[in-house]
């Protein structure tokens, strides 16, 4: 069940929402309400709500203060607002502050029901991220461990070291590994390599910067899109990086970094 916090200073429309809406068909509970930001502030760090649904107009702490602050200290908390219909500057604001939802007052049922859900969604896909993101990091570590063991031939295994000591350099190729480091016809050289290991040299080349690019957002607080595209034999290219990186991974860059 994903918990769900309420605040607005209304208390009729706190106590309305809160006893419309059937939470548990929605996957939700409903585990504190508050009637001002900063009550509201104080019960999200003591029950860690999955979503926040908040009015934007609030005493003490207002609805756009709430939800930066909240994005802040609890990224993966989903906020929702309502605001009314002439606060519509303040949802466009929210909107800065991470905020993809916004309820506009007064909402029925079926409105609340629909952005809850949407969130609920959201959650979910994110929850799948972190479980690929996971499997592909297991993956990685067996392949890791058993890269020692694989028995190529004595020619490939030079061509793998090769690949691991320059796949920074966007003008590695097989052809210039075949014509400038191992003086060998490069269509011999691969199939040669398809045959031992599985894979064509470039897509072998792709998976390999891809994962350098996975394990160098891990290690960084914060790195630049363009610059994990140099870095990873891409050059200065950051549009097809993040299309291949999608492509292997199925997130960008971006996404793959807020959700480790």
């Amino acid at each position: 069940m994903y918990k769900v916090l309420l605040a607005d200073d209304e208390r009729i429309i706190l106590e309305g929402i809160s006893s419309v809406i059937d939470w548990g068909s929605l996957e939700t509970e409903l585990v504190a309400t508050a009637r001002n930001g900063i009550e509201a502030y104080d019960k999200i760090v003591e029950h860690h709500p999955h979503i926040v649904i908040s009015d934007i107009k609030m005493p003490g702490m207002d609805g756009l203060e709430l939800a930066g602050k909240v994005r802040a200290d609890f990224p993966d908390t989903q906020f929702i607002v309502l605001s009314g219909f002439g606060e519509f500057e303040y949802a466009r604001c929210a909107m800065q502050h991470g905020v993809k939802n916004y309820l506009l007052k007064p909402c029925n049922e079926a409105d609340i029901i629909e952005t809850v859900t949407d969130a609920v969604n959201e959650l979910k896909q994110r929850e799948q991220e972190r479980q690929l993101f996971e499997e592909i990091r297991y993956e990685q570590t067996i392949d890791t461990a058993r890269k020692p063991c694989k028995q190529y031939s004595s020619i490939i295994n030079e061509v793998v070291n090769i690949i691991y000591e320059h796949f920074s350099d966007k003008h590695l190729s097989l052809k210039w590994v075949a014509g400038e480091m191992l003086y060998m016809n490069a269509d011999y050289l691969g199939k040669l390599f398809k045959q031992e290991t599985g894979e064509r040299f470039s897509g072998y080349l792709t998976k390999v910067r891809i994962e350098e690019a996975m394990k160098q957002i891990g290690q960084m607080d914060d790195v630049r899109v363009a610059d994990l595209a140099e870095r990873t034999g891409f050059g200065d290219n950051p549009q097809y990086f993040s299309q291949v990186f999608k492509k292997y991974t199925g997130v960008t860059p971006t996404e793959y970094r807020k959700a480790i």
